[in-house]
């Protein structure tokens, strides 16, 4: 097993960790969300990117369409369609890695902004009641997904399709293949718009650029779902620590784990611009051989393979006769094809002696 399969099977493992700790926390306060409801019908959309007023009717649709979303985005691990980039399971391989980069872009960034502006890391949500701060990092995952990665990439994806002329269901299901050319444009712009729509202080908007660029790839690069399911991961693991702030084993516990997991991220994109590097380079010294003509390692030996097999060189001559052609013994043996003379395998002497087998063929 080579170093990336190790990279991708150590990401998958923590990652599920980290999955499991945001299924927890959520269905563990999910009796919380009708407990609070009272408390959840007024609250701001701007927690979420809507700038509405919750009422009773929207607290329970957003939520019926926040659980269904969530659940959605486990079906990829279980269910194969090759015609949607959500339901591709190949595009299980790597998601796992691009994940855990996710994770250590939100978890470094915010340590650093944190640093310049310290009140970043207290937000008025930690003060709500479990039920309405559930509500509130439920609808920020799936909206955080649907208004600024599926409608501006959405449209994006359909634009370049139909400007190349290969629109068609298939392309625009799973468009990866059509635009991996063009996916800077498509991670960049979709955060532009999310910094430009929220309108947030400095940090904040540098956050919601930076983790909108790592989703939007997760969106292009692995589908829809799975963009949601990693949003609604890293909320949960931030709810958790919110939640269970007042146990201290539990938040220690999840601190310590999140910082491993970001650190496994950040290994996971070492490796990757260095094996890139690596390859790039290893590419342009075989343009180089290519162009020069000069055999490599690999070659030469090949070289040496292909030197007919009846006839060695050895560093010997008849020490009888002076004989430079011998025959080759089943002991390695010498005999002097001249006089007979027999030498041991073993023997050097003068160079430039030919050993031929019994068909006599001959050195030029």
């Amino acid at each position: 097993m080579n170093e990336l399969d190790l990279i991708n099977k150590m990401n998958r493992g923590i990652s599920y960790i980290g999955i499991a700790i945001a299924v927890i926390a959520f269905f563990f306060t999910l009796p919380f969300l009708i407990k609070d409801m009272n408390l959840i019908i007024g609250v701001s959309g701007l927690y979420f990117y809507l700038n509405i007023t919750v009422t009773r009717t929207l607290a329970y649709i957003f939520i019926i369409l926040g659980i269904v979303t969530v659940i959605s985005s486990f079906t990829p691990f279980f269910y194969n369609n090759v015609k949607f980039s959500s339901f591709d399971v190949k595009n299980n391989a790597y998601f796992f890695s691009a994940v855990s980069v996710y994770i250590a872009i939100l978890v470094f960034s915010s340590v650093i902004i944190e640093v310049f502006d310290p009140s970043v890391a207290v937000s008025p949500v930690t003060y709500m009641p479990v039920g309405e701060q559930n509500f509130i990092y439920l609808m920020s995952a799936v909206f955080q997904v649907l208004i600024f990665e599926f409608i501006p990439i959405t449209i994006l994806i359909a634009i370049l399709l139909l400007a190349t002329r290969k629109f068609k269901l298939s392309s625009f299901l799973n468009p990866y293949g059509y635009i991996k050319g063009y996916i800077a444009i498509f991670m960049i712009l979709p955060a532009a718009v999310a910094v430009l729509i929220t309108n947030y202080n400095l940090y904040d908007s540098i956050l919601i650029y930076l983790s909108t660029l790592a989703l939007s790839f997760i969106y292009i690069r692995f589908g829809l779902l799975r963009s949601v399911l990693a949003s609604f991961t890293s909320s949960f693991i931030e709810f958790a620590l919110t939640a269970f702030a007042h146990n201290v084993i539990i938040s220690s516990i999840v601190s310590t784990f999140i910082f491993i997991w970001a650190f496994a991220g950040l290994y996971t994109v070492t490796f990757y611009l260095v094996d890139r590097n690596r390859k790039a380079s290893k590419k342009t010294q075989d343009n180089d051989t290519e162009k020069t003509g000069t055999p490599d390692a690999a070659e030469r030996i090949q070289q040496r393979i292909k030197t007919p097999p009846d006839e060695l060189w050895i560093r010997s001559a008849c020490p009888n006769c002076g004989n430079v052609e011998y025959r080759i013994g089943l002991d390695m043996s010498l005999e002097c094809t001249k006089c007979g003379q027999k030498l041991d395998r073993d023997y050097t002497g003068p160079y430039n002696i030919i050993i031929s087998n019994a068909i006599g063929r001959r050195q030029p």
